[in-house]
């Protein structure tokens, strides 16, 4: 039986947020500079200044983003990308509207690949109220000029950890990039995510010698995760590592997520099932309805 995640120490807060379902997830746009060959952000959304919130179309900033996050009952928010420091103005007025609506406790993390940071970005950052910095990197080398930049956010209270996929044939070069993080103080947890496969990424995935599995994820993926996790932990035993597998996400995050969702916002008649789908009882007989976003489909009927 293939396991849901490996977890050595303790989830990140936002992390145990995910889990239970409670936090939102903010697709802030899809603007990012980089072409990483592993990117798995659709073609319709990447290199494109779109919003999403819990996959639904944000038109109205930032009025869909407060309806969605009340209508999910969410604790917290995570912003995504592309890459949200490239939107860092509207990132700091977000974060700074959603502290005053929900209170300090509202938790708080983004995204951001190193090699976008700049010193003007990280000023406003640090000075925005975020909770949480995950940075991506994938080569220590990518980390040259950056230390001090990082360095910025730690100081301003901000906790960071380091967030990258899984990457077979990197797993050297992603342990260096942690040494690097680790030894200057300034991360606090690692998170290695299974290596997703979708249609925007899956023929520079092939091209590099990766194979798609039969569950949409690479092959060896979880088995380089586990390795750069447990050398990690060797040798930082004080530092968490999370290993989150695709399928964790899709049935304990996103299944968390529209669950609550759906207890919320269920009619009298409608009865939530345990994967966050609505069953429903119309002429036709029972239906099971699948609810993203702001989009509804029958999934089985009879």
């Amino acid at each position: 039986m293939k396991r849901l995640n490996i977890v050595f120490g303790e989830f990140a807060r936002g992390c145990r947020q995910c889990q239970l379902g409670i936090k939102s997830v903010l697709f802030i746009t899809g603007i990012c500079p980089l072409n990483c060959f592993y990117c798995p952000v659709s073609r319709d959304r990447f290199g494109k200044d779109v919003m999403f919130i819990n996959d639904r179309p944000v038109s109205k900033f930032p009025d869909d983003i407060i309806d969605e996050l009340d209508r999910a009952g969410s604790n917290g928010l995570a912003i995504t990308g592309g890459d949200p420091i490239m939107v860092v103005d509207r990132v700091v007025e977000l974060v700074r509207l959603l502290k005053d609506t929900y209170g300090r406790d509202f938790h708080i993390h983004m995204y951001t690949h190193v090699l976008n940071i700049n010193e003007d970005a990280i000023k406003k950052l640090a000075g925005s109220g975020i909770d949480e910095v995950r940075i991506h990197a994938v080569n220590p080398a990518q980390l040259s000029g950056k230390l001090g930049l990082l360095k910025m956010l730690k100081d301003a209270g901000i906790e960071l950890g380091l967030e990258v996929p899984a990457l077979p044939r990197f797993e050297n070069d992603i342990v260096k990039v942690a040494e690097l993080l680790i030894n200057n103080g300034l991360i606090s947890f690692v998170n290695i995510n299974e290596l997703d496969v979708s249609p925007a990424n899956i023929n520079n995935l092939i091209s590099m010698g990766y194979k798609p599995g039969p569950d949409g994820s690479v092959i060896g993926s979880i088995d380089a995760g586990i390795k750069i996790a447990t050398e990690i932990r060797r040798r930082w035993p004080w530092i968490s590592v999370n290993v989150c597998t695709s399928r964790y996400k899709d049935l304990a995050q996103i299944g968390a997520r529209l669950f609550r969702i759906n207890m919320r916002v269920s009619g009298g008649d409608e009865v939530v099932l345990d994967d966050g789908t609505v069953e429903s009882r119309g002429e036709g007989g029972v239906v099971i309805k699948l609810r993203i976003g702001n989009r509804e489909y029958d999934v089985e009927s009879g």
